[in-house]
């Protein structure tokens, strides 16, 4: 009976809370119970076990029991290998444990690497909601937890609550409502002091991510499931790959036969393939997935997105990887740059931008540009599997472009423990007084000095800026405001009041709007300005002049002067001429009024 059953679970979970039944015992049993062929019991039973081990881990992290549940959760979640299909109960359980680790370590309960790995195994379970399940976890678990990030900065208006207070009536659920208030700022306020938690995404805790990519390829190449599991499987190998910089050459391969302009959601495949590239990729695999591209998408018979397209996955791969590009498809592809599209000349014109900082050694020479043709003298091009060291802080040219702030050295150094560097071999400044007969006769020329120091100070200012870290110690409030200008700098970029570093290359995922560009919005056709005439019609009232019709707010001004008594419109001009008119005009008259009553039909 489900009544007896959800009665006799809501029991135990009663216990719980009451202590009276250990965690370890009651969870187990409450993961065996996800077998029941009852929705509303499941619910039931995967809100009580989130909340207990939520509760479990508050104060501190209970080890031992989150190793028994993990280990247990392992077993449930293999135990749908034999599964025929999705409603079996081995299936349902599995898919339920899993929903299970999946909400913990959203909500920061299991946020390591042993949580993410029992994800893993889910990839591979026969059932495809399982595996769907899992795979959509490795590609937007990202996502979820900027907005659930988001969601949590919401800092209630203390102020606001207070005059609220002030000026209403007191009740005890406004005291409550305002204290509760204060105790969320005061947490947060605690929560800003406390070190910080770095949370390295999933894909960065994935123990063997080599091992993990061949397993998911091998499953991809048997083709029995339908596209849109085949792209999820493709992303995810794919943002493997650019993570953690692999090498799997077989993969690149694969994706030739799906860059072609009439495959179904292509713009996702270009974004893969360059999401999939990286420096480390010999430059001979990812050369004839460029020919592919350039061949299948940059000719003339294709449209012209078609060809803005493929001109900017080429760019995004070429970003990442910039030895996969020939001198010649370069040049082909820059004769763009004068198209009568707009979206086209943009594209060939970002790849002229990117290789101008790359290797302008493989543009013309008309599109080098002057600061590319003046630095080409100095200008080494890096080679495969070269790794070239910073040589500086990233950022710091803002820090210099800054206006400095003339602050105090001590508050710059405020909360930090600075040794004085004193040295007992040095004493005190000594004063020598010299007489005006020690320049033994020299004549010393003060203005000659000045003019020296002049061109020296010129020199000094003409420095890099970026220099800036040799010539001063940065101090904590540097660092900070230095952060502070890196988030303005990204936020205008997306905003687009600054131009992006075209070579800043996203490392973790490639938007698929970076593939399709600028583009301009396509005319509609008859059947879609019908559509949007009519949506623009909902909720008012018919179209048309309510003359004649009962519903109208008031009379017209011809009734009310018919309804007028006669003494207020004896003196009026046009009753006096009627009085005047000759029969000739009345005839007139009335041959015009008999003629509108016969065309409405009176």
């Amino acid at each position: 009976d489900p009544a007896l059953r959800k009665n006799m679970v809501s029991a135990l979970i009663l216990l719980r809370n009451r202590d009276i039944i250990s965690s370890t015992s009651l969870l187990s049993l409450f993961f065996t119970l996800f077998r029941c062929h009852d929705k509303n019991l499941r619910e039931m039973l995967y809100s009580h076990i989130v909340n207990d081990i939520r509760n479990a881990n508050t104060k501190h992290k209970n080890n031992k029991l989150n190793k028994t549940l993990q280990n247990f959760m392992y077993t449930m979640i293999t135990s749908a290998e034999g599964a025929a299909d999705n409603s079996s109960e081995n299936a349902i359980a599995a898919k339920k444990s899993l929903d299970v680790c999946i909400e913990l370590y959203k909500k920061n309960v299991w946020h390591d690497a042993k949580t993410v790995n029992v994800v893993v195994g889910a990839c591979f379970s026969p059932v495809t909601k399982i595996m769907v399940t899992a795979l959509q976890f490795f590609l937007g678990a990202d996502d979820e937890e900027e907005s659930s990030d988001e969601d949590e900065d919401a800092i209630p208006d203390i102020r606001r609550m207070q005059q609220v207070k002030t000026f209403t009536k007191k009740t005890r659920a406004k005291n409550r409502a305002l204290d509760k208030a204060i105790a969320t700022v005061k947490r947060k306020e605690r929560n800003k002091t406390k070190a910080e938690n770095f949370n390295f995404s999933a894909i960065h805790l994935v123990n063997d991510p080599q091992g993990f990519v061949e397993k998911l390829f091998s499953r991809l190449n048997k083709a029995s499931e339908r596209f849109e599991v085949r792209l999820m499987i493709m992303k995810l190998i794919a943002r493997l790959i650019g993570i953690h910089k692999l090498i799997f050459l077989n993969f690149y391969t694969y994706l030739i036969r799906y860059l072609q302009p009439h495959q179904r959601d292509v713009t996702q495949v270009l974004a893969l393939t360059a999401q999939a590239s990286h420096e480390l990729v010999p430059p001979d695999t990812l050369e004839p997935v460029l020919m592919a591209i350039a061949n299948n998408f940059v000719t003339e018979n294709m449209s012209s997105e078609v060809m803005s397209a493929g001109m900017n996955g080429i760019r995004e791969i070429c970003s990442r990887c910039p030895l996969a590009m020939t001198e010649t498809l370069l040049q082909d592809l820059t004769e763009y740059k004068g198209h009568r599209d707009k979206g086209i000349m943009m594209a060939s014109r970002s790849l002229i931008g990117l290789f101008r900082e790359i290797n302008p050694e493989l543009l013309k020479k008309k599109d080098r540009g002057k600061g590319a043709t003046m630095s080409l003298k100095d200008f080494k091009p890096i080679q495969y599997g070269e790794a070239r060291a910073a040589e500086t802080i990233d950022g710091l040219e803002l820090l210099a472009n800054d206006k400095p702030a003339e602050d105090d050295d001590e508050a710059a150094w405020e909360g930090w423990e600075v040794e004085s560097d004193d040295s007992d071999g040095e004493g005190d400044w000594v004063d020598v007084q010299h007489s005006d007969d020690d320049t033994g006769g020299i004549e010393v020329a003060m203005d000659s000095d000045d003019e020296e120091e002049k061109p020296v100070e010129e020199e000094e200012n003409k420095e890099p800026k970026e220099n800036i870290a040799l010539t001063k110690i940065l101090t904590p409030q540097d660092f900070a405001r230095l952060n502070e200008l890196k988030m303005m700098n990204k936020a205008e970029q997306l905003t687009g009041k600054r131009k992006q570093d075209t070579t800043e290359a996203s490392e973790e995922i490639v938007d698929e709007s970076s593939i399709l560009g600028p583009r301009k919005k396509k005319k509609q056709d008859y059947e879609e300005r019908i559509e949007s005439i009519m949506a623009g019609r909902e909720g008012r009232q018919k179209f048309g002049s309510s003359k004649g019709k009962a519903d109208r707010g008031s009379t017209t001004n011809r009734e009310k002067a018919r309804n007028k008594a006669f003494m207020m419109v004896v003196h009026k001009r046009s009753v006096k001429q009627k009085s005047k008119m000759s029969l000739r005009e009345k005839q007139k008259q009335l041959r015009t009024h008999i003629n509108h009553q016969k065309k409405k039909g009176h």
